[in-house]
């Protein structure tokens, strides 16, 4: 309900009450991570918050979207662990009513049929072998496999039949990611790369002739490898999709930002099975659609996807300050002259695109390609998630789900972007409609440093943003150096200086905001989860310009990351800092656990007891430092919490937490606080 201008009370910023809980922040939040069509019908992957915040599966109608019908039983948790981030954890049969899924508690693939028990597809290794990025064809499911029984990670493409019979295609890299088989079957292609590169470092494209004399050989290869992760030099390929059965669709970024280019396998299949593959470069690639932003993203998550198409017409994501969804089509203009026309029909990338802008927002997600829509996720600075199905021919948006369910819409801050120093930044202004601040009185304001370091704050509409922002304090995002959205230029201002170009360039955007007039200089908090919270602290032990931070699961001891984590990112510190043992000086010197004594402000520390990629002993022993240098802090250690908090009652007592932390910081008298 909207309030009234009588109701509006003048009160100091941070003593404003309002009715957006952190019990609001947690329990309305269902997001929604993959949507596919089958006929009239959509189904689509969410949290249920009530239910532990597990992720089961929905169906709806595109027709009359609705509540939708829930489809696996209470007991099941569709999550994928592989490289433990997971990602591409569910898939529909297009032949036959069945959904395979990976089980979060098994890691098994299971089938099932909607309103019957499902039953599991491939044997139990008690968690051991994992799969994720499922991908259904006409010949069974396509999905990368990664076995955990040896000390050894060993990863393949593997299709699985309907009986669960199990064929491995190939185990060419390391790391695999989006296996694709051509619309006849013959051939398979792949992203793969390898130790140290991170996949927004280098990768390389794969294409197998399963047909071969000796099937599974590589017929062609395309690397994108530098050959040294400290380099900068690598190509990053992303998302191959077939659009025939001799032409690939891929995303690369050797032109300096992330666009949508063609492929032309033809060469390779006349001269399979030669002994040795066609190997390609980039000038064998072809542009098909580059926005002037990134078609493209840092690839955490498997199945990930910024571009549909079906035969001249292309659907894209495009991110940079704002996102926007384009549609494209790879015909030639009806006005060319016959001398145009000759020349596309022996050059394939001299063909037009004509280029359509149907939807802007602060972030899209892509998710499927139906008979009349497109189906994605949209989040922008007035909404802050709906899954949206777009007619193909008229543009015409249509809501299907929402991820919250707010009755305190008016109290949500709207967020905006803008770069101060040259740095790109989203502001969370304090918003409340209940108060109104003194006047001259400039609002505290909490920095947040995303995690990544190669994540992208991007302007979504935010419960958790907006928790503190209707409280009167606001929020500011930071796109530092290494962030993605920007171009591979401004990713790799990171490589080799975190811990440097992060915190300068944070610094720099806070005393823009500062000095522009719209923060209290001696009320600003940093905060950041992950490789943010590794930011913050570094923040804290080289600048004065904040008043205490909060770390959520922080990288605090680089040594100990290196030999403590996971083995998708045993190696990413190589290219952000140094390979050791040659980079052991500044390994050592820039971790902040070494630095603890450079602190002079209060910390507060939130850590799970089950995380794998940032253990908790790193929160453990720089508590311990902190105690020793005498540093004030507050430590919540959570149990049964991983990298990143899903339960209700932790997302509550972490962001109260916070939130009291920086109210007693700041010097905000709680007996002002109005009801």
């Amino acid at each position: 309900m909207k309030e009234s201008p009588q109701d509006v009370v003048t009160a100091p910023y941070g003593t404003w009450s309002s009715p957006l809980s952190a019990a609001e922040v947690a329990a309305g939040a269902a997001p929604i991570f993959e949507a596919k069509f089958r006929g009239e019908h959509v189904y689509y992957s969410t949290k249920f918050p009530e239910e532990n915040s597990r992720t089961g599966l929905v169906r709806t109608s595109l027709s009359h979207p609705g509540a939708g019908e829930r489809i696996l039983p209470e007991t099941f948790n569709i999550r994928s662990a592989v490289h433990e981030y997971g990602g591409g954890a569910w898939a529909l049969d297009p032949l036959s009513e069945v959904i395979c899924f990976v089980n979060a508690a098994d890691q098994r693939v299971w089938q099932i049929i909607p309103g019957r028990s499902p039953h599991a597809l491939t044997r139990d290794t008690s968690g051991l072998v994992r799969y994720g990025d499922l991908h259904m064809t006409p010949w069974g499911l396509l999905c990368v496999r990664e076995d955990c029984r040896s000390t050894v990670r060993e990863r393949a493409i593997v299709l699985i039949t309907r009986h669960g019979t199990t064929r491995v295609l190939s185990r060419q890299s390391h790391f695999m990611a989006w296996p694709r088989l051509s619309p006849d079957g013959r051939l398979l292609t792949f992203i793969g790369w390898e130790h140290p590169n991170m996949p927004w470092d280098a990768t390389s494209l794969w294409v197998t002739d399963l047909q071969a004399s000796t099937s599974g050989r590589v017929c062609g290869v395309l690397h994108g490898v530098s050959g040294a992760a400290t380099s900068g030099e690598g190509v990053s390929l992303l998302q191959p999709e077939f659009s025939s059965p001799t032409t690939l669709r891929i995303i690369s970024d050797h032109t300096g930002q992330w666009a949508l280019h063609s492929l032309d396998l033809a060469e390779a299949i006349a001269a399979s099975p030669a002994p040795r593959p066609v190997a390609w470069t980039t000038e064998d690639l072809r542009p098909v659609l580059d926005t002037g932003a990134e078609i493209g993203g840092p690839l955490w998550q498997l199945g990930a996807t910024w571009h549909l198409g079906e035969g001249d017409e292309i659907w894209a994501h495009s991110q940079s300050d704002l996102a926007a969804l384009v549609r494209a089509r790879t015909t030639v203009p009806t006005t060319a002259s016959a001398t145009d026309l000759d020349a596309s029909a022996t050059d394939p990338g001299a063909a037009a695109s004509t280029v359509e802008t149907i939807a802007t927002g602060g972030s899209i997600e892509l998710h499927d390609l139906g008979r009349t829509h497109v189906l994605l996720t949209l989040k922008s600075p007035e909404s802050s998630g709906a899954l949206c199905a777009v007619d193909r021919v008229t543009g015409e948006i249509r809501e299907i789900a929402v991820e919250r369910l707010d009755a305190h819409d008016d109290y949500y801050s709207r967020p905006f972007t803008r770069r101060l120093g040259g740095v790109p930044v989203v502001i969370h202004p304090p918003h409340n409609p209940r108060f109104a601040a003194l006047e001259r009185e400039r609002p505290p304001y909490l920095v947040v440093a995303h995690g990544g370091p190669t994540g992208q704050a991007t302007a979504d509409m935010s419960a958790r943003m907006s928790y503190f922002a209707s409280r009167g304090i606001g929020v500011m995002e930071v796109n530092y150096g290494g962030s993605t959205g920007f171009g591979r230029a401004w990713r790799e201002r990171l490589r080799g200086q975190w811990g440097i170009v992060d915190v300068d360039d944070i610094v720099t955007a806070v005393k823009a905001l500062v000095a522009d007039g719209l923060a209290d200089p001696k009320r600003i908090a940093i905060s950041g989860g992950s490789a943010g919270g590794w930011t913050a602290l570094s923040a804290l032990a080289s600048s004065d310009v904040f008043a205490c931070g909060t770390s959520y699961f922080g990288v605090t001891d680089l040594m100990r990351f290196i030999v403590d984590t996971h083995d998708f990112e045993k190696h990413y510190v190589d290219g952000l800092v140094g390979a050791w043992p040659e980079a052991q000086d500044e390994l050592f010197s820039r971790s902040p656990i070494h630095r603890t004594t450079q602190i002079s402000v209060p910390v507060a520390i939130m850590q799970g007891d089950r995380d794998p990629i940032v253990p908790p002993n790193q929160a453990a022993q720089f508590v311990d430092m902190l105690r020793l240098a005498g540093v004030e802090y507050i430590y919540r250690l959570y149990k049964g919490e991983s990298h990143g908090f899903v339960r209700t009652e932790t997302i509550i007592d972490s962001l109260e937490s916070e939130f009291r932390f920086y109210v007693d910081v700041f010097g905000i008298p709680r007996s002002r606080r109005h009801p």
